[in-house]
């Protein structure tokens, strides 16, 4: 428990300090684009909602959330407007059908989007966006609400406009300063489509700027005449969603930071602790010469005993096993003859052969050795093997 006193005291500071640093830090403003009639932050549109009767004074508001098919099938409308405003209105086929038949019958559609979706193609339209350091410059057509200086609109407002229109089917209704079209209208028997090419025009924070709620006050003033406003709720709350399980603590800075620092100390921890506990590795003791160490053990263990007579015979044996493997020379009668064999196979002098000989065919038959007679025969044979070696004996 000892050893963890120093990562809970650390862990603690620093969680402290964090909350501390939390809990006095300025709320940010979130600039996220909702458009959603609930929020008051600068892009919700809290105030057009609440505030939209200002210009609209004898139409009565209602909200949809559910899609354009399903709120007006089966139903039947009379002078009402149908206001949608949001990021992305991916209106389908069937949808249009249906909005076609309720504008048909007297009833208007008002859009404020930056993306048609795939009416686009059905409506002949297309956007573009101009990008202008000094912001975006707007006004309108009819003489009745132009003005004689333009609109301006700061933050990227007012900068998407319609690159391509049907001039056959649409009415421009605004432009921005290069003359392009920003704001159309389409006829459908007794009612009407009106395309404004962005949303960010009703939001709150467009509203609270005097120019800015009087250019927004203007374009929904071709809704005048209607009974029924119907706001729709169902594209502004089309969010794009993600499955990943870390998605809250992404969502909110305070949660995010406090998972990244909960991440770090754990690397640390981690790091620390295996420095600390880290098993010292053995030294591995180099590898012996066995046969050495035998040899040894097995010298020592004759001297102790000093049987020479032993140690003769072992060697004699060893020693003829050396001549039949290398001369082919035949051990198991050892007679004087074998030493002229001996010369002749090898290649020493006769003297060598004929003491070499003797010790063969005496040392079996004796009882005893004495340390003389044993150093002798180690000499006899040592110089054998040196004979014959600097000889360059071959077998035949």
């Amino acid at each position: 428990m000892k050893g963890y006193k120093l990562y809970l005291i650390i862990g603690s500071i620093l969680i402290l300090g964090y909350l501390i640093a939390q809990y006095n830090k300025p709320t940010p403003t979130n600039w996220a684009p909702t458009y959603a009639t609930k929020d008051k932050i600068p892009y919700g549109t809290y105030i057009l909602y609440n505030r939209i009767k200002d210009i609209l004074p004898s139409a009565s508001v209602q909200q949809s959330k559910t899609a354009v098919y399903t709120t007006l099938k089966s139903k039947k409308f009379n002078k009402a407007a149908y206001i949608i405003v949001a990021q992305k209105t991916d209106i389908s086929k069937t949808d249009l059908e249906q909005l076609i038949k309720y504008m048909r019958t007297g009833n208007d559609v008002f859009i404020a989007t930056y993306d048609l979706g795939k009416i686009s193609k059905e409506l002949k339209i297309q956007t573009s966006t101009t990008m202008s350091p000094e912001g975006s410059t707007l006004n309108f057509t009819n003489p009745e609400l132009k003005t004689d200086a333009n609109y301006g609109f700061e933050r990227g407002i007012g900068s998407q406009y319609f690159s391509k229109v049907d001039t056959s089917k649409t009415t421009i209704l605004g432009i921005n300063a290069d003359n392009k079209p920003n704001f159309i209208r389409y006829t459908y028997g007794k009612g009407n489509l009106y395309l404004i090419a962005e949303p960010g025009f009703y939001t709150n924070f467009n509203l609270l700027n005097k120019y800015g709620a009087e250019y927004a006050a203007k374009t929904l003033s071709y809704l005048h005449g209607n009974k029924q406003l119907i706001f729709d709720e169902y594209f502004s709350a089309q969010k794009n969603t993600t499955t990943d399980m870390l998605r809250v603590f992404f969502k909110h800075p305070e949660l995010k930071f406090a998972y990244y620092l909960a991440i770090f100390s754990l690397i640390i921890f981690v790091l620390y602790d295996i420095k600390r506990r880290q098993r010292i590795i053995p030294i591995a003791d180099p590898l012996t010469n066995s046969s050495l160490a035998f040899v040894n053990v097995v010298g020592s263990v004759y001297y102790h005993e000093r049987n020479n007579l032993d140690i003769a015979l072992k060697k004699i044996n060893y020693f003829m096993e050396y001549l039949r493997s290398r001369y082919y020379l035949k051990t198991n009668d050892i007679d004087s003859k074998f030493a002229q064999v001996l010369m002749e196979k090898t290649g020493i002098n006769e003297a060598l052969a004929k003491t070499l000989t003797k010790h063969f065919i005496q040392t079996p038959t004796m009882g005893d050795l004495s340390d003389t007679q044993l150093i002798n025969l180690n000499e006899s044979i040592e110089q054998f093997y040196k004979n014959t070696q600097s000889n360059g004996t071959r077998t035949v």
